[in-house]
C-alpha cells in the first residue's frame, strides 16, 4: 500500500508547477584588449560582484552596475592571455591562475571595488614558489591555506598539488610552499592531471581528475604521510561516469559532483552516494548552491534547480530567456539569489554572460521544499520560497477544499503540515496558492508522506 501511495505522489508531483515571472537575460560583455567579446573560461563571486577569467582580455569584475577590467597594461595583472581560473578566498582576495610560468597573480582590491589605484598585487611563479606553472584549480581550506591543483596534461609529473601555507596574509615572506607528487608511492593519487578542487565540511580535499574520476584525500598532517587516507571513486565504484566536470560541498555536508550521465551526491554521514540520472542531459558541466540550500546545476541543454534533496525544482532554458542552451559555467549571489550563467554558442565557441536576477524575490516562481515531506526524516518544516511578503498563502487539498491559511510573514513561509483545526493531515498531494500584494497568483504542489 505504501508503494502505491508513493508512485501515487510521484506521479502528481511530475505535473508541471506554473512559472512565475523570472526571466534570464544576457548581459553585454565589455570590450577587452583583443577586441572581441571575450571569451569566459571561469567565473566567481566575491560579494554580489561577479568575476570571469578570459582567453585573452584579463579579468572582468561587475556588480550589476559597473563594469572593471583588470588589464595588464594596468600595470597589475600580468598578462591577459589564459586566464584559466578564478577563485575568491575567505578575505575577498582573487588569485587567478594561468598556463605559464607567471602562473597566480593575487588581487586585493582594498575594497574598493572601481577604484584600482588601490589595488595590491601579489606573484607567484614556477620555479621560485610553485613547482608547475599549470595551475587550473583552487580551494581553501579551514585554516586559510591555499590548495592548487595541477593540470599536467603533458605528463611531466612536475607536481599534482600544491599547498601554499600563509603565516601572515599580509606579507609573502614567510610563506611555506608543499608539493605533492603523484608519482610519489607514499602519495597514492589516482593520477596527475587535476581539473576541479573542493575541501569538504571534515577537511578532506576533493580531487577531481581529467576523466579519471575522484580522490578523497584526508590529508591530515600537511608534512606526512603516515596519517593519510585516500579513497578513489569512479564509474566502477558506483559514480555516473568517471568524467567529472565540477565539484561543489554544499552547507549540509554534501558533497555533488557533476559528471557525464548525472549527478552523484555523497553524504558524509553514511558515507553513501545517491546518483541523480533522471535531469535528461548528457552533461552537468558546473555547479553552484544558493543561500536556500538549492543546488544550480549548469548543463548542456539548460540550468536546472535542484533542491537540496536532489529532486528538480525547474528546469530553465533558451525558453526561460537564457541565451543559448549549452551552459558552461554557474555562480550565485548568496546575498540575493542572483544566479549568473555562462553560456556557449557551439558553432563559434563565443561565450556569453547569462543573468537570472533576483532569485528570490517577488518576481521568482513558487516553489515548496522539502518537497515530498516525509513524516519522521524531514528536519525542517515546508518552506513555500517565491511568496514576497504581503501575499496571501493558502494550501488546498487534492479536491479543492482549503485546509490552511498561512499567517502573513517574511519570505519564505512556512507550512507545519496541520491543517486550520491544527491536526495533521493525511499524506497525499496539497496545492499552494499565493496571491502575491502585485495580484498576481501562482501555484506549486507539495506531497506529504507520513
Amino acid at each position: 500500500m505504501r508503494s502505491l501511495l508513493l508512485l501515487g505522489l510521484v506521479a502528481a508531483l511530475a505535473l508541471p508547477f506554473t512559472a512565475g515571472a523570472q526571466q534570464w537575460h544576457d548581459v553585454p560583455l565589455p570590450e577587452g584588449p583583443s577586441g572581441a567579446n571575450p571569451k569566459i573560461l571561469d567565473i566567481a563571486m566575491d560579494g554580489d560582484t561577479v568575476w570571469l577569467s578570459t582567453e585573452h582580455d584579463g579579468l572582468l569584475a561587475y556588480d550589476g552596475s559597473t563594469w572593471v577590467l583588470h588589464v595588464h597594461a594596468d600595470g597589475g595583472l600580468r598578462s591577459d592571455a589564459f586566464r584559466n581560473s578564478i577563485f575568491s578566498d575567505a578575505l575577498g582576495n582573487k588569485w587567478t591562475a594561468r598556463d605559464g610560468s607567471s602562473t597566480l597573480d593575487r588581487l586585493d582590491d582594498g575594497g574598493t571595488f572601481s577604484d584600482k589605484s588601490d589595488d595590491t598585487w601579489t606573484y607567484y611563479d614556477q620555479g621560485s614558489e610553485l613547482l608547475s606553472g599549470r595551475v587550473f584549480s583552487m580551494a581553501q581550506d579551514a585554516n586559510g591555506n591555499m590548495w592548487f591543483g595541477i593540470r599536467d596534461e603533458d605528463s611531466n609529473q612536475l607536481s599534482t598539488l600544491e599547498l601554499l601555507i600563509e603565516n601572515d596574509p599580509s606579507t609573502p615572506t614567510d610563506d611555506e610552499w608543499l608539493t605533492y607528487h603523484y608519482n610519489d608511492a607514499l602519495a597514492g593519487f589516482f593520477t596527475n592531471d587535476v581539473r576541479e578542487l573542493a575541501i569538504d565540511n571534515l577537511g578532506r580535499l576533493w580531487i577531481v581528475y581529467y576523466h579519471r574520476g575522484v580522490d578523497v584525500w584526508d590529508f591530515g598532517d600537511y608534512y606526512t604521510y603516515d596519517d593519510d587516507t585516500i579513497v578513489h571513486y569512479g564509474l566502477t565504484e558506483g559514480l555516473p561516469s568517471d568524467v567529472i566536470h565540477s565539484v561543489l560541498v554544499t552547507g549540509n555536508g554534501r558533497v555533488w559532483l557533476g559528471a557525464n550521465n548525472g549527478i552523484a551526491v555523497f553524504d558524509a554521514a553514511g558515507e553513501t552516494w545517491t546518483v541523480l540520472s533522471d535531469l535528461g542531459v548528457d552533461k552537468i558541466t558546473d555547479l553552484a548552491e544558493d543561500v536556500q540550500g538549492h543546488v544550480w546545476a549548469a548543463t548542456d541543454e539548460g540550468v536546472a534547480m535542484l533542491y537540496s534533496s536532489g529532486e528538480l525544482a525547474k528546469f530553465h532554458t533558451t525558453a526561460d530567456g537564457l541565451k543559448d542552451d549549452l551552459v558552461q559555467l554557474i555562480a550565485v549571489d548568496r546575498t540575493d539569489g542572483t544566479v549568473w550563467a555562462v553560456t556557449e554558442e557551439l558553432s563559434t565557441g563565443e561565450t556569453f554572460l547569462n543573468v537570472l536576477e533576483s532569485g528570490f524575490g517577488p518576481d521568482s516562481d513558487v516553489f515548496a521544499y522539502p518537497n515530498p515531506w516525509k513524516q519522521g526524516e524531514s528536519t525542517e518544516w515546508i518552506k513555500i520560497q517565491g511568496a514576497p511578503e504581503g501575499s496571501t498563502v493558502e494550501v488546498f487539498d487534492i479536491t479543492g477544499q482549503s485546509i490552511r491559511k498561512l499567517s502573513a510573514t517574511r519570505e519564505p513561509y512556512i507550512w507545519d503540515s496541520l491543517n486550520t483545526d491544527l491536526n495533521e493531515v493525511p499524506s497525499g498531494v496539497y496545492v499552494i496558492r499565493v496571491k502575491m500584494p502585485t495580484g498576481e497568483v501562482a501555484f506549486t504542489k507539495v506531497a506529504i508522506i507520513r
